[in-house]
């Protein structure tokens, strides 16, 4: 099998033939069990980073999709994917950053905005070094 042609889906070398579509190689991975074609992804990288950069900035998902000229489903599929990347990188570094916490962090900002908009337990992102978390902002009784 040619070495160069990974699953789309999870990076996996191991898969096998599946017939073909339009003259184009199909494939099944043995790994997650999903198909894959052997012309590689349907859109570039550079058009899935432009639409999340639009959601980011309040483009809605339809027009989003209408001025890259791809579906609406493939535009929220792509930034559903990024939620979940964004989450994991955060569950990552919240693990390595917990053994580290510093006994006192000064929040001026957060603090002064916590006490005066929050009446429960708040969280901001705390960054250390080049690592980053989600971290829990709770008030102390004066």
């Amino acid at each position: 099998m040619n070495n160069k042609i990974t699953c789309h889906h999870c990076n996996s070398s191991s898969f096998k033939k599946n017939g073909n579509t339009n003259r184009v190689q199909r494939y099944l991975c043995k790994s997650c069990k999903r198909t894959f074609s052997s012309n590689g992804e349907r859109y570039d990288k550079s058009i899935k980073e432009q639409a999340i950069k639009m959601y980011l900035n309040n483009v809605g998902i339809r027009k989003t999709a209408l001025l890259l000229k791809v579906s609406p489903p493939s535009v929220l599929q792509w930034i559903k994917k990024a939620g979940r990347d964004v989450a994991f990188k955060l569950s990552v570094a919240s693990n390595e950053i917990k053994d580290n916490v510093p006994d006192v962090i000064e929040m001026d900002e957060i603090f002064t905005y916590v006490k005066k908009n929050s009446k429960g337990l708040s969280s901001g992102l705390l960054i250390l070094g080049n690592k980053v978390a989600l971290f829990p902002i709770t008030l102390a009784k004066e």
